[in-house]
């Protein structure tokens, strides 16, 4: 919202209809690969290299 695009589904009962597809279809895929031990929930809200390190320490864990 707020993008000044001109679109015409810029609202919020677009938004909560698009996130609310993203649940029933990703979320499932999601808890799929969970299931198989190829799924890292990694918190983005500190700071980037944090970050950055534990998802390089999380790829190289599932390599091998």
């Amino acid at each position: 919202m707020g993008r000044n695009q001109g679109r015409t589904d810029d609202n919020i009962e677009t938004i909560k209809k698009r996130f609310k597809v993203f649940k029933d279809e990703s979320m499932p895929v999601v808890a799929w690969y969970e299931k198989l031990g190829k799924v890292a929930k990694i918190s983005a809200d500190r700071d980037v290299d944090d970050v950055y390190t534990d998802v390089k320490a999380a790829f190289t864990k599932m390599m091998y």
